[in-house]
């Protein structure tokens, strides 16, 4: 029986073959689609976007398809089977998907797809500009991010991703979309995953740059600054940068280079220590450890009480608990 993830957003549901093509292309891109011989098309699509970078589609044909998007320019798709196969071309690498390999097509590298009959997929969409901006690539012709096409879905670390969107799926199907219904916490959960899939899968990025210990550029107090009047606000480094006047790659290499660390680790920093305080003036009849995190952007608890507990000597539970 189909799975139909994301019931609740539904994009389309046919069994035209011409509306579906234009149905998925006004989501992604145009792109031939055809049909096996003898095959009955069975298009169920939903799509629920988190906030203004990720949106999350499943989607089935029923039937094999041939679909050809060709090279695409502003986004990415992680592709991950939750039935069924698919045979994918990637740029110049071809990978057989199913349940234990997803593949990641970038920008610039042509896509060719043949889906099974009965494949079913958990495709996640993320914005060109989403990935840029998390790497400090600036303007148009900033050469994309490129990810290996092979995305390993056995490995402890592609599985935690890959938990992470099952959360949001799983956010997002509960009443008024749950926990993703708040701006702050849908942008830093967007962040979250797009730095995290940077963390997880070898790409073309290299942004490490050399520590110094110069005193702190007025620029980069004045990025401070933002952050600690505003920590709820779902920055990005491109908006922060815009605020201080530089472009976002200058601010990610003033960072780097006086406190080592990037703008994001900074705004998490920031909210850690507001997340302390309200630990601090709460009680446990009144609020939760889990509460609190979410409520800051932190979605693994139990990763964020390793962080809190390398940072403050002691678990959320036990200042939660004075």
């Amino acid at each position: 029986m189909p799975t139909d993830l994301l019931a609740g957003y539904r994009a389309c549901a046919t069994n035209d073959l011409a509306q579906a093509r234009a149905a998925v292309a006004a989501r992604f891109c145009p792109h031939r689609l055809s049909m096996t011989p003898g095959g009955k098309l069975d298009l169920v699509h939903n799509s629920a976007p988190i906030g203004e970078d990720v949106t999350l589609n499943y989607m089935r044909y029923g039937s094999e398809v041939h679909i050809t998007p060709g090279r695409v320019e502003d986004f990415y798709l992680v592709q991950v089977p939750v039935a069924g196969s698919a045979r994918i071309r990637v740029g110049e690498t071809a990978v057989l998907s199913d349940r234990r390999t997803g593949t990641v097509s970038s920008p610039t590298q042509p896509l060719d797809m043949v889906w099974s009959d009965g494949c079913e997929k958990l495709v996640v969409y993320i914005r060109r500009d989403a990935v840029q901006d998390a790497v400090g690539a600036d303007g148009d012709d900033a050469a994309p991010v490129i990810f290996d096409s092979r995305f390993d879905v056995t490995t402890p670390a592609v599985q935690s991703w890959v938990r992470l969107v099952q959360f949001a799926v799983d956010a997002l199907s509960s009443p008024a979309g749950g926990i993703l219904s708040s701006p702050l916490v849908t942008s830093s959960f967007e962040q979250t995953l797009v730095s995290g899939l940077l963390s997880i899968q070898p790409n073309s990025a290299n942004t490490a740059i050399p520590s110094s210990s110069a005193p702190l550029s007025r620029t980069v107090r004045s990025a401070i600054a933002l952050i600690e009047d505003r920590p709820d606000h779902p920055w990005k480094v491109s908006e922060l940068a815009n605020e201080v006047g530089v472009s976002t790659r200058s601010l990610q290499e003033l960072f780097a280079r006086e406190l080592n660390i990037t703008p994001l680790q900074r705004l998490r920093r920031t909210r850690l220590d507001r997340a302390r305080q309200d630990l601090l003036d709460s009680s446990p009849a009144e609020t939760s450890v889990t509460e609190i995190a979410t409520r800051w952007g932190f979605f693994h608890v139990g990763r964020f009480a390793e962080v809190y507990r390398a940072t403050y000597q002691e678990l959320p539970s036990a200042t939660l608990g004075r």
